[in-house]
């Protein structure tokens, strides 16, 4: 096993560890937020919520390779506190818009492409940032500390979206998730550190380039493409099931933002849970066996909820609430062990540009998700809607469940799949042979 020391000891990483908490409590109670603020305060039918998710969504797609390059050639710091300061800004024009009664479904669609635009620069430069606050030793466990950060926030943000959307409506709640991006970004605008950025080359590759040479990484690495093809599976199911279930509580059972968010928070405690029990998991049953049966239950549980839950009473809800906890569980596990394989199946040379190709192709599926659950909802209804999509989430174990990951029993060995894929075959040896001789 590999040598792991404490994160916690370096000063900067806590400071942008207390940031992003921050910060990503604020956006937990916008996720709930923005469309109740769409659909109760602006009437908005299913297309157009799906119009003002897909937004938030689109730039994912489309501005992950450019914002990318951008990350690389820049110092990260700047680009944090203004993507963080930008968010905040621009959410409290939102909330000032609603309350005024000028808000609309075009500028809300408008801002969403803005904050979305910011959050992928965001994600990309906070993912190239914190390896450069800790020493490599300390890693794994800031990286875990942030994962188990996102989880507890997930079960706060959820419960205390649905319950301050419901007392203040969704504007007043809005400016908690503007302050919260406002703090964060004051918070790193006062962090002081050297950062390493790679300097400018003449005749640099074309972005274009390097994130063909990064999906093809991806597909040559047989366990990095079963990795991927269930992320952008399951990314693909998630959104048009939660579009679906949005609606359906709101809309079709007649529940309030608080019971959307009660189901929401069940999610966010089984991923807490998940996370803190990933390493006992991995330690008695093996890396493959306990990833495969992770994925197997937390991707699988939403479709068996939603199944059991075809009618507007407390029982739908219950059972609703029960599955987002298990599949939560399921997804708190994998999603801890998936981050560390992604990051040992690749060569650290190629680790960025592979990096790259995997966000574009999962979080690109985000945006066709929610576009597709707009017109699944007003095709189908939003149960049956929801039930397509979770039913892709559960299809999404089997890339997994089929690839060399499920005989792993240490994380390490990931590394001797990758020797073993790269071993020239005996034909190639033989040509080999022959061109030298």
């Amino acid at each position: 096993m590999k040598t792991v020391s404490s994160a916690w000891r370096s000063r900067p990483f806590r400071r942008v560890w207390t940031a992003g908490a921050v910060a990503g409590l604020g956006t937990e109670i916008g996720e709930l937020a923005v469309p109740v603020l769409a659909v109760v305060t602006l009437a908005a039918s299913a297309t157009e919520l799906s119009l003002v998710r897909a937004a938030l969504l689109v730039p994912y797609l489309l501005l992950t390779l450019w914002l990318g390059v951008i990350v690389d050639r820049h110092p990260r710091r700047p680009l944090l506190v203004a993507a963080d300061l930008g968010r905040g800004l621009l959410l409290a024009v939102v909330c000032g818009l609603a309350l005024a009664g000028w808000l609309s479904i075009p500028l809300l669609v408008a801002a969403a492409a803005v904050l979305g635009s910011l959050a992928v620069l965001s994600n990309l430069a906070e993912f190239s940032f914190v390896p450069q606050l800790v020493e490599e030793d300390q890693l794994i466990d800031a990286n875990a500390r942030i994962t188990a950060a996102q989880s507890a926030i997930g079960v706060a943000g959820a419960g205390a979206g649905g319950v301050l959307v419901q007392l203040v409506t969704a504007p007043f709640a809005l400016l908690l998730n503007a302050a919260g991006f406002l703090v964060s970004g004051v918070l790193l605008l006062r962090l002081r550190v050297v950062e390493s950025v790679p300097a400018r080359q003449a005749g640099r590759r074309s972005a274009v380039r390097e994130a063909r040479d990064g999906v093809a990484v991806l597909l040559r690495n047989r366990v990095l493409r079963a990795l991927l093809s269930e992320a952008t599976l399951w990314n693909l199911g998630n959104e048009i099931l939660m579009l679906a279930l949005a609606l359906l509580v709101l809309r079709g059972y007649g529940f309030g933002p608080a019971a959307l968010g009660l189901v929401l928070m069940a999610g966010g405690v089984g991923a807490f849970a998940g996370s803190l029990l990933s390493a006992r998991l991995t330690a008695r049953f093996g890396y493959g066996r306990s990833l495969v049966a992770a994925m197997l239950i937390g991707n699988s549980a939403p479709v068996v909820a939603l199944a059991g839950a075809g009618s507007a009473s407390v029982a739908s809800l219950v059972v609703l609430t029960v599955g987002f906890v298990l599949s939560g569980l399921g997804i708190g596990v994998a999603n801890s062990q998936a981050v560390s394989l992604r990051q040992l199946a690749v060569e650290p040379s190629v680790r960025g540009r592979a990096n790259a190709g995997y966000r574009l192709v999962s979080w690109g599926a985000l945006s066709i998700g929610a576009l597709a659950g707009g017109v699944l909802v007003t095709a189908l209804g939003p149960w049956v809607a929801g039930m397509l999509g979770a039913a892709l989430m559960a299809l999404a174990t089997l890339p997994v469940a089929l690839s060399p990951v499920r005989r792993m029993r240490r994380i390490e060995e990931v590394q001797e799949v990758q020797d073993v894929q790269n071993r020239p075959s005996r034909r190639a040896v033989q040509d080999a042979r022959r061109g030298s001789a």
